[in-house]
Formats: C-alpha cells, sequence, structure tokens
C-alpha cells in the first residue's frame, strides 16, 4: 500500500523524530514508513532550516531560478537557429 504524504505531514514526522526520544526505526513502524523513505525527508527538511537560516530566501531562490532560466532559454534558442542553419545548408548541398 502505498501513501501519499503531504509536505506538512512529513514535516510533523521529521520534526517528531527531533524532538523527541523516539528512535528512526520506532518512528517508521509508528507511521508505516520504510527508513529509506524517511532519511531523505530528513534530510531535505535539515537542509531546508540551514538554507533558510543562511539568508536564502524564496524570492531570492525564485530570482536566481529566473535568470538561470532565462539564460538557458536563450542557449536553447542559439541552438535551435544553428541547427536550422545546418539544417539549411544540408540541403543545398544535396541539391
Amino acid at each position: 500500500m502505498v501513501t501519499k504524504w503531504t509536505p506538512q505531514e512529513k514535516a510533523r514526522i521529521v520534526i517528531e523524530s527531533l524532538t523527541t526520544n523516539i528512535g528512526t526505526a520506532e518512528i517508521c513502524r509508528k507511521y508505516n514508513l520504510s527508513p529509506n523513505t524517511f532519511y531523505p525527508w530528513k534530510e531535505k527538511f535539515l537542509e531546508g532550516g540551514k538554507a533558510a537560516l543562511a539568508g536564502s530566501s524564496d524570492g531570492d531562490t525564485f530570482k536566481s531560478m529566473k535568470r538561470e532560466n532565462d539564460i538557458l532559454k536563450r542557449i536553447t534558442g542559439e541552438i535551435v537557429m544553428v541547427n536550422d542553419a545546418l539544417k539549411k545548408t544540408l540541403e543545398e548541398g544535396k541539391r
């Protein structure tokens, strides 16, 4: 049986593991999770906390991703133009 956990549920389970004396194995049994499911949740949770404390905000992340996306779009456009030019050159060479 596969259970779809919401982000809030995942955070609550990870927080419970961090704030109680309950071991990971017991947390996993309690919520019917495998450790292979739980540990990535915990790692992502802790990394997110580190990023937040380092001053990285969602706005900064969004701006950075938008900038990267714009660069990738420009590069993709250039590649398409070069590819079209090469196709045209090859077609002219066949005539």
